[in-house]
């Protein structure tokens, strides 16, 4: 009997918890979400979510690279790709790294090279490892796979990488090493390997030994095409991947410096690019690329003009917000349906920044997370679900129209224009 009692005090807490934390965000929810702007959002999905453009058009040739998108881990995956094709048809996309020991060894390797290249075209592949039988091997498969190009990490600062792995930006300490992957991923792919790496590494961050670096990599390796994270790598478990990426300065003097030394090969600039303008200043000092990693995580939409202001497009894929999110969303669905709900977390990720930085993103975030431990609801209806929370003139802007003003709650004007806004979460 005293059991009984204990769980019927117990269940009874719970609801009024629960009644309590609604009652507390009713005042929220007033303020942000006016009545005459509460939209259920599936009704206004669309009944033919739009596709990504068809690539298989795409060459890799040197001048697509103007602007890609970097490898980053935990986050390039084959479901953010999906979302960037949404966004820009022209992009370089690029997958998470994959080290060369666990593809060679592992029993499946279409878990770590699964793509639609029909829908990510053009598309490079990351490799690091610092075998060349291995990194031949590897590259072999990817290869059969229907991957085009190959890149060397020869950047990664991670002590997991550069530290135990002696890979990563350790192998700018080893130019001959280096040199010598590159000449096997080109032995097994039938065309050069590329290489991103940093400006050096510790104390080892003079130009001279940068230029010295690129002259043996590229005479020996037969590389034409260097990816330089223009900031010096400190390995070293004191120093982590996240401290690199903002500590050591910026050094773009460097990069500039590079492709005015070596006109025969091709340099993309990395490192502290945020935004369209951003990418604009550097092409204009001779660089042929541009890469950009946290920023296109941290706000997506914002470089819904990359294929017009930078490729000279005629058009972007122009699709609202509301199309984008409807799309991705049925996307997400089919993913579920074949692999079952353990994918769920990493399914929703790609869309958390969506809407970073307007009215509702924060809340539009929340509602992912509540939503996603209902078992009643699919991923697809968690999605459309979260989405209910935000405004019309949110959902419904196009890449094509002026960013609209919204009202605060106090009465006060604020842009929409406000993508990489500090509520976005930094990766």
């Amino acid at each position: 009997m005293r059991a009984v009692v204990v769980a019927a005090s117990t269940a009874l807490m719970t609801i009024l918890t629960a009644c309590c934390a609604a009652w507390r965000i009713r005042p929220f929810l007033r303020r942000h979400m006016p009545q005459r702007q509460q939209r259920r959002f599936l009704t206004a999905s669309l009944s033919t979510p739009p596709q990504p453009s068809n690539n298989n058009k795409k060459v890799h040739n040197d001048a697509q690279h103007l602007f890609s998108v970097a490898p980053m881990m935990e986050y390039t995956d084959v479901h953010m790709r999906h979302l960037w094709r949404l966004l820009s048809a022209e992009s370089v996309l690029y997958t998470e790294m994959i080290t060369t020991n666990t593809l060679v060894r592992c029993d499946d390797p279409a878990r770590y090279l699964e793509a639609n290249f029909a829908h990510e075209e053009p598309l490079v592949l990351q490799l690091g490892g610092n075998e060349p039988a291995t990194m031949r091997q590897a590259t072999a498969m990817a290869a059969a796979y229907g991957y085009q190009e190959v890149n060397i990490n020869a950047g990664c600062p991670s002590d997991k990488v550069s530290g135990n792995g002696c890979f990563g930006a350790a192998l700018m300490l080893q130019p001959d090493l280096l040199a010598d992957l590159a000449l096997s991923v080109g032995d097994a792919l039938g065309r050069p390997a590329t290489v991103k790496c940093r400006i050096g590494v510790n104390d080892a961050d003079s130009y001279a030994g940068l230029a010295a670096f690129v002259d043996r990599v590229s005479t020996r390796g037969h590389v034409r095409h260097f990816i330089v994270h223009a900031r010096k790598a400190v390995l070293g478990a004191k120093f982590s991947p996240a401290d690199n990426r903002k500590i050591p300065p910026l050094k773009y003097d460097y990069v500039y410096d590079l492709v005015r030394d070596f006109p025969h090969l091709r340099f993309t600039i990395n490192g502290g690019i945020n935004t369209l303008e951003d990418a604009r200043t550097h092409l204009a000092r001779g660089v042929h690329g541009v890469m950009v990693g946290r920023a296109c995580v941290n706000a997506p939409f914002h470089w819904r003009h990359t294929d017009t202001a930078l490729y000279g497009a005629a058009a972007d894929p122009n699709f609202s917000r509301r199309e984008i999110l409807t799309a991705y969303a049925a996307y997400a669905q089919t993913q579920e349906d074949r692999h079952g709900r353990k994918l769920r977390s990493t399914l929703v990720k790609p869309v958390l920044q969506l809407f970073a930085g307007e009215p509702n993103g924060r809340l539009f975030r929340n509602q992912i997370d509540v939503h996603l431990r209902r078992v009643d609801l699919s991923v697809q209806e968690v999605l459309l679900q979260a989405g209910a929370c935000l405004w019309d003139a949110v959902l419904d802007l196009r890449a094509a129209d002026p960013p609209p003003t919204y009202l605060t709650g106090d009465g006060r004007a604020r842009s929409a224009n406000a993508e990489a806004e500090a509520e976005a979460v930094s990766p």
